[in-house]
């Protein structure tokens, strides 16, 4: 079955799709970046009520919390039935919140599925595992109809287990996805909250997840600033609407940020709470 296929199983399935749920899920590699401050902006993510008991929970297990916050590239990604499912993406955990937006590996580049989430995230520590409830859950598989499968909070419990630099997230308590991931930093830098999803500037990295069940814009890269001024050299970048689906990789986007609101080169616009 091809990748194409195997992330419409997992829509079909009605499961996140970092979830092994129906024997089929995902797998990665990303690149190092550039160092870069944070763009300067108003608030901080804090718009979920859940998330303030995600980060109490993280006070209760420093253990746990100290092992996965930061900003991580997948290395790979293991289905439950063994199957590896290459991709190209990032993970961060940082302020009792998870972001994660990735690309499949897969030819043509055009038809390549997606999927990116974003949610608070706690800590449980008698069980060494994570409870993620994705608020956006975005699946994106060019040429299906309809491309998008978007649900709102889903939840997942996972276990963790750390060496050194490489973290492994096993999905459904040890039996689902094997996610493998390689730390880049500590997730230094700044996390906003949108309407529908979440932005962060952290460790030189972009993190953009945004979208309903109308249309979604996800991407990661690195970024280079100049006063108000972004240049967001994306490594992935997949959205979709009504006029269509688009990949990009290895592209450059003129962006700015100002006034808490980033704006893309074309006018697309997306304020902070």
């Amino acid at each position: 079955m091809s990748t194409y296929h195997q992330l419409r199983v997992l829509i079909v399935c009605g499961t996140a799709l970092v979830l092994a749920a129906c024997g089929t899920d995902e797998p990665a590699d990303a690149p190092p970046a550039a160092a870069a401050e944070a763009p300067a902006g108003d608030g901080a993510y804090d718009s979920a009520s859940t998330a303030t008991t995600a980060t109490a929970g993280m006070s209760e297990s420093p253990s746990i919390a100290e092992q996965i916050d930061g900003l991580w590239m997948y290395t790979g990604l293991t289905t439950s039935d063994g199957t590896d499912l290459p991709l190209t993406g990032v993970f961060l955990f940082k302020d009792g919140v998870f972001l994660q937006q990735a690309v499949f590996d897969s030819e043509p580049f055009d038809s390549a599925g997606a999927m990116a989430h974003a949610g608070p995230v706690t800590p449980e520590p008698e069980t060494g595992s994570v409870h993620l409830v994705a608020e956006q859950t975005i699946g994106i598989a060019p040429g299906e109809e309809p491309a998008l499968s978007f649900r709102a909070s889903t939840e997942h419990d996972v276990t963790v287990s750390r060496e050194g630099d490489a973290l492994t997230l096993v999905f459904s308590m040890g039996t689902g996805t094997v996610q493998e991931l390689r730390y880049v930093g500590p997730g230094e830098g700044q996390l906003y909250a949108l309407e529908n999803g979440a932005l962060a500037f952290v460790d030189g990295h972009f993190i953009l997840v945004a979208g309903d069940a109308n249309g979604a814009t996800t991407g990661y890269g690195t970024f280079e600033e100049a006063d108000d001024a972004l240049a967001l050299n994306v490594i992935r970048w997949a959205e979709t609407d009504a006029a269509g689906t688009r990949n990009l990789k290895d592209t450059v986007m003129s962006a700015s940020f100002e006034g808490g609101v980033l704006e893309l080169g074309d006018g697309r616009r997306f304020p902070t709470l």
